[in-house]
């Protein structure tokens, strides 16, 4: 199940200004942030802000820390598919949540887009998992692509989880303070519990006997 069950809902007010601005052929994607632009705007950050920290328990969509609970310094609006590349989706609801100054700060403008059937850019936003590189809150279940061990190493389990952990950088923290990466061991004991959770009878053998030759037994 996706971590966002509900996406931002904007009164009519709120509506209005999104329009206004969007409207506006002087306004960049670089004014987002822009406090003495408009009041009403920052408020409206402070409204999305809150809606998805609490949607997402108190906790960054990408690395699954703590965000700030009070203060936005550790708690980013955050536009999954950037502002800066595809300003259309700039108040998309589902182009929303919140993140860490961390891994909005690494983050940043990459294109997380997948292309179309046909190699080109989507016209559309996508309202399916596929459409997306990057594990997406609204459309994804985390731990369906990445492992956390030790509350430090991130693992991939597929493409889209090797694509985040590598666009905000997740290990590198572990890797600046010297914390060993898991062995290989400990990668297939992480796994073999998930499959023992989801009652996968085929892949428990499968890491049991991967489990026995590296024990060489």
């Amino acid at each position: 199940m996706a971590e966002i069950k509900n996406a931002v809902i904007f009164n009519e007010s709120q509506k209005q200004l999104i329009f206004d601005v969007t409207s506006d052929p002087t306004f960049k994607h670089s004014d987002w942030n822009k406090e003495a632009l408009s009041k009403d705007l920052s408020e409206l950050r402070s409204f999305i802000r809150k809606h998805y920290r609490e949607e997402q328990a108190g906790k960054c969509a990408y690395c699954r820390k703590d965000v700030s609970l009070v203060s936005a310094l550790n708690c980013h609006v955050e536009h999954i598919v950037p502002k800066s590349l595809h300003d259309k989706y700039m108040f998309l609801p589902k182009n929303l949540c919140v993140v860490c100054a961390d891994c909005n700060q690494i983050k940043k403008d990459k294109e997380t887009l997948t292309l179309n059937q046909k190699g080109q850019t989507r016209s559309r936003y996508p309202a399916v998992s596929s459409g997306f590189h990057i594990v997406h809150p609204h459309f994804d279940n985390y731990e369906e692509h990445i492992d956390i061990n030790r509350e430090c190493w991130y693992i991939d389990k597929t493409l889209k989880g090797h694509f985040t952990i590598g666009v905000c950088k997740l290990n590198q923290r572990c890797g600046d303070y010297g914390i060993d990466e898991p062995n290989e061991m400990v990668q297939l004991a992480i796994e073999l519990e998930s499959a023992i959770a989801n009652d996968n009878s085929l892949t428990v053998k499968l890491l049991k006997d991967k489990m026995r030759k590296l024990l060489d037994i």
